[in-house]
């Protein structure tokens, strides 16, 4: 059985200390959590949608937009 435990960083090392110190608990530390990526860096993480974005930016720098009425 795998139990998760989430405690503040401040309490962290001492509740490794005090579970590892049980003999029959194996105790681990999660990986840290990734930072959540924004979206130009997920954009920018394909090539396909690299290329995608730089178009589209190097069309607006040109002002080759088109304006389009919403639909409600």
């Amino acid at each position: 059985m795998k139990i998760t435990l989430e405690v503040p960083d401040n309490k962290a090392a001492f509740m490794m200390e005090l579970l590892q110190s049980l003999p029959f608990v194996k105790a681990t530390p999660a990986r840290s959590k990734a930072k959540p990526q924004d979206e130009t860096e997920y954009l920018l993480s394909t090539e396909a949608n690299k290329k995608a974005l730089l178009e589209s930016i190097a069309q607006i720098e040109q002002g080759q937009t088109v304006t389009h009425d919403r639909l409600d």
